[in-house]
């Protein structure tokens, strides 16, 4: 709610865009709608999971932690194929190739096929990165 209300109460000024729905489609308006409309939840038992149960135990349990990595862009595919090219997602990923090849660089064969196909149709514009780093 805390950002809903940022969001709303954000100054109009001429030199400043990105506040409201009809500034465009990718902005700080629809990055809250998004986070905040229940429609997206599973975006948050994703983003849970994959810092909570992946990337924290990565060091400890890293076979297990890169399957609840996985999970977790399951989750993520799922919400896709729902509402595709959601802001949340596009944020989720933005940032995170280098992490995500990183991770699953020393996956077995298929959990390294699972990843690259999943990684390909969520975060389109590093694709071609995805399929250099994990073919």
């Amino acid at each position: 709610m805390k950002a809903q209300n940022i969001v709303n109460n954000a100054p109009e000024a001429k030199d400043i865009s990105g506040w409201k729905a009809f500034d465009g489609q990718r902005n700080r308006y629809w990055l809250a709608e998004n986070f905040l409309n229940s429609k997206y939840t599973a975006i948050h038992d994703a983003i849970y999971d994959y810092y909570r149960m992946g990337m924290d135990k990565l060091y400890d349990e890293e076979s297990n932690a890169r399957i609840q990595i996985l999970n977790a862009l399951n989750l993520l595919n799922t919400m896709n194929t729902d509402n595709p090219n959601t802001m949340a997602l596009q944020f989720f990923f933005q940032g995170k190739t280098q992490e995500l090849i990183n991770i699953f660089s020393k996956s077995s064969p298929p959990e390294k096929s699972r990843a690259l196909e999943m990684l390909q149709s969520l975060d389109v514009s590093n694709a071609p990165k995805y399929k250099a780093a994990l073919s």
